[in-house]
């Protein structure tokens, strides 16, 4: 009970974090100009010193957006570790049940961390991008 009671917590922590983060999308997706128009009134400062054409909104999410593919590429990487040390304390057990079980549950937790990987780079990816939509910017493609 106390587990599920913790799992439901940290989804409701996650799902409010990102309704948060799609609201400004959605705003500006409903016609509102006032976020696309504070955005750049916050840019003008840094386009003044640096140049138009080095500093714009898109950069700034596209800069965003590979940081969080780079992050989530690393995590992956990890997964790919965690499952080749639980297969090979696996194979080593030798009929060792706790070796076993110990080896199962890092594949669990392993499969499971990887779902979380997965829904995390779907979900920034849908947000980013329909913030650059709703921003004026091209998206990602």
């Amino acid at each position: 009970m106390k587990k599920n009671l913790i799992v439901f917590m940290m989804l409701l922590t996650v799902f409010g974090t990102f309704s948060f983060a799609m609201t400004p999308a959605l705003t500006q997706a409903a016609g509102s100009d006032e976020i696309g128009s504070l955005i750049k009134d916050q840019l003008e400062p840094v386009q003044d010193i640096y140049g138009q054409d080095e500093v714009n909104s898109k950069s700034l999410a596209e800069t965003v957006s590979n940081m969080v593919k780079i992050l989530l590429g690393f995590l992956g990487i990890i997964f790919l570790i965690l499952i080749i040390y639980a297969g090979f304390t696996w194979m080593t057990a030798a009929g060792n049940d706790e070796k076993t079980k110990k080896a199962k549950d890092i594949i669990q937790a392993s499969v499971i961390g990887v779902a979380i990987i997965i829904a995390a780079y779907a979900i920034t990816y849908f947000v980013i991008d329909n913030l650059l939509k709703a921003t004026n910017a091209s998206g990602l493609s």
